[in-house]
């Protein structure tokens, strides 16, 4: 595909996943995207052949950049700081949106997990590695002796993710970094900073 046609795909996938996080995508119309992205109809399905393949698109986009993301933010000196990084990086990511819309992923899996197999493929396997990410730092925390915790290192890691998630829903509602801000706090109590 030619740098324009690159683009231009770009811009599709940028404009419909503001949509998609805001309106969902049952809600969000073809002929809205069409208004957003400035696109001719035509040029929207030469890229997309349907608003499913656009949908599937822009969730594995948000996929990518969501986990170079967070790869970069699991850095530090330690794997408790690491994931505490973590968890800001993804509280900076909703402050970027003023907490408007949430987590595409979070709302996808709501919407769309029960009755497409498809996009709950892809909820899946983001929920997945992300939990596995968080995991393998808290393993590395118990090996090293910074975390002594009666939850299992997998039952830790999908706590901290349903709590983020829950924060994130939180300063959704209220429109602040309140709700995911408390979220971050009671992490920071479970991993015992």
């Amino acid at each position: 595909m030619q740098t324009r046609g690159r683009e231009t795909r770009q811009h599709i996938l940028k404009e419909s996943r503001k949509l998609f996080t805001v309106q969902g995508f049952r809600n969000t119309s073809i002929s809205e995207i069409i208004a957003a992205t400035g696109v001719k109809k035509g040029n929207l399905y030469y890229h997309f052949p349907s608003k499913e393949e656009l949908g599937l698109a822009v969730l594995v986009d948000v996929r990518d950049e969501f986990f170079t993301i967070l790869d970069d933010a699991l850095a530090g000196e330690n794997p408790i700081v690491r994931i505490l990084n973590s968890c800001n990086a993804v509280m900076a990511m909703m402050e970027q949106n003023s907490f408007v819309g949430g987590c595409l992923f979070g709302n996808t899996a709501l919407e769309m997990t029960d009755s497409n197999s498809r996009f709950g493929r892809i909820i899946q396997e983001v929920f997945s590695q992300w939990k596995s990410r968080v995991e393998r730092e808290l393993r590395q925390a118990v090996e090293s002796g910074l975390l002594t915790s009666p939850i299992p290192a997998d039952a830790l890691a999908s706590a901290i993710i349903a709590t983020l998630e829950g924060g994130i829903m939180l300063s959704r509602v209220y429109k602040n970094k309140d709700g995911i801000e408390d979220c971050i706090l009671a992490i920071r109590v479970l991993l015992g900073k």
